[in-house]
This record gives C-alpha cells, structure tokens and sequence, in this order.
C-alpha cells in the first residue's frame, strides 16, 4: 500500500523544528512566470535497465537455447529448493545474506559472498538471473548483495517460480552439485549502494521555502502498519523523520506467488506521487534490509543513479535510544 504525504506543510515544519534543520530564509517577491511549478517530467514507456528483469518467456528460450553464460540462482530456503527448482538452478539462500553482527552495513563478507559464488559457479562475466516465490523479496536480497559487491550482470525473474511452474514449464528433483571448477568472481573492496546510521542524515528532509515541499530522499519500505507505529518490531515503532512510505508489495501486481512488476508509468506514478525524483539521491530502509532491497532494485530497474540501502534499517534505528522517530 503506498502511503503518500503530499499534504503535510504542519507536518514537514515539525520535522524540521525536530531535526533541527532550520529552513531557508526566503524574502517576499512579486508571482511571475518564474513561480510557476515545472512542468511534470514524462513517464517512461519501458524500463531504463530492462535487462535486469526477464520475463519467464526470454529465460525459458535461453533454457532451450544452452545458452552457455546463464547461470540460473534460486534464493529460496535450501528445503524449498531440494522440493524441486529450475533446472540447473543452484541455491544461495537469501536469508543467510545478512549478518546481524557485523555493523556498519549488516551484509556478509567478502569472504562469504566469494564462498557462495565459488559454489554457485558465479564468474565475473556470468549472465545471473535470480528467482524466488516471495514475489521478489528475497531474490532481491541476493541480487542487491551481489551488486552492492560489484558484480555487474544480474537479473531477477519476473514472477519467479510460482509463474514458472502456473505456466507448466520445466522443473527438477536433480540435485545439482557445486560447480566444478568453482566460480571465480572476486568481491570488490568498496561496497555500493550502502548507507550506515552515520550517514542519515544526508537524507534527512530540509524546507528550502514556505509553501514548497522538498523531494522525497527517504523511502521506507515497510507495510503502513510498520510505518505508522501500530506494528512495532523493535524498542520503538514508528519511522525515520521524513521518510514517505512505499510498501514494497505496492510495487507489484497479479496474483500472490505469481506477482510480476508494475508498468513502467505505473511505478513512475507511484514514485511520483511520494515526492520522488530521479536526479535526488534517494536512501530506502526496510527492518533489515530485504524489502528495501526490492524497492532499491525497483529504483536500479527505473534508471536511478544515486540510491542507497540502509541495510540495518529499523532492526538497528528502531532500537537505539538516541534517534528521533515520527508516526
């Protein structure tokens, strides 16, 4: 559900009045053609990284085809893999992706991420499509992990295996071994993509005049109950100053297990409707970095440039004593 806070001048003052972050002083002027707002930008017709999302149609065709650089992820837990998976499809599991213990970001390590990709047979250069049947959470996840460490070829499924197998397509019992040889893609020493707590209050909400709303530059991606406090997963419930809440979930439509991507000027309208805007840096957070990383796939997928994920979301902020929280 998409929660939009496009009426809230009383509101947005009281952020500020909060963070501290005064506004601007303006000086009164004569309306002229100068004030008129601009003009609204056009939605896209397709996606700006298409490439990142493949249709159940193209992957089944590169199936066929042996397509020699296709190597197929499944992000589900190990049990729901061993059920049965895409064929060739060797699994990384989403959940382990995280590390509760390891701040600033929470993610794994370079060692562990080389691991997997060892296993899973993941080179620099190979074409990795990823899938789930969460709806494209937890592939998500294993995408954003993969991209936060460098990898630049990867794609999500869309609709995963529940759209897969609706559609009757091909699906194994086989046990699929760990690659041989291993896969050799090295983890880059930077990560991107990633904000800590620190960095905050880069995102945080400032009035530049009386009357004008600011762009939105946080996004969280949790349910509105999450949001608003009434569903409180840690000492405290609520959200972070200024943020605007785009469930994850909104992002998507169709029948649960089977839910493909919205249009491309459907997600334009939802993003532009939270006070989104494609050249602002944007910092999107969840409870602990999963479905945030599904809507920063669906910002990556749209053509943002300047995104980040606050990984440790509210599983850290939520618990601090020291942080301001809005409901």
């Amino acid at each position: 559900m998409l929660r939009v806070r496009r009426c809230h001048i009383l509101l947005l003052l009281c952020v500020v009045a909060r963070t501290g972050l005064a506004a601007e002083p303006t000086h009164p002027k004569q309306a002229g053609p100068a004030d008129s707002p601009p003009p609204e930008p056009p939605a896209p017709k397709t996606f700006a990284r298409a490439e990142c999302l493949v249709s159940t149609d193209v992957l089944a065709e590169r199936l066929q085809k042996k397509d020699p650089g296709l190597l197929i992820v499944d992000a589900r837990a190990q049990e729901e893999y061993r059920s049965g998976h895409l064929p060739g499809a060797r699994n990384i599991q989403s959940d382990l992706l995280q590390d509760a213990k390891s701040p600033p970001y929470f993610m794994p390590s370079a060692e562990q991420v080389a691991s997997a990709c060892g296993e899973a047979g993941i080179h620099g250069d190979s074409q990795v499509v990823i899938y789930d049947e969460d709806d494209g959470r937890l592939a998500a996840r294993v995408w954003f992990t993969l991209h936060a460490y460098g990898h630049e070829h990867l794609a999500i499924l869309d609709g995963g295996a529940g759209k897969w197998r609706a559609e009757n397509r091909a699906w194994s019992t086989e046990a699929v071994p760990p690659a041989q040889p291993p896969g050799t893609f090295k983890a880059a020493e930077k990560l991107r993509g990633l904000c800590a707590f620190d960095g905050l209050s880069q995102f945080r909400v400032r009035v530049h005049s009386l009357g004008k709303l600011p762009p939105t530059t946080l996004l969280d991606a949790r349910s509105t109950p999450e949001y608003m406090g009434e569903e409180v997963r840690g000492k405290a419930g609520g959200h972070i100053p200024g943020a605007a809440n785009i469930e994850w979930s909104a992002l998507l439509t169709g029948k649960e297990h089977t839910r493909v991507w919205r249009s491309p000027p459907e997600i334009h309208t939802l993003l532009r409707m939270a006070g989104v805007e494609l050249e602002q840096k944007i910092c999107v957070y969840d409870q602990a970095g999963g479905r945030s990383a599904h809507l920063y796939f669906t910002l990556w997928l749209m053509g943002f440039e300047h995104v980040s994920n606050y990984a440790a979301g509210w599983r850290e902020y939520g618990n601090r004593d020291d942080v301001e929280i809005e409901k």
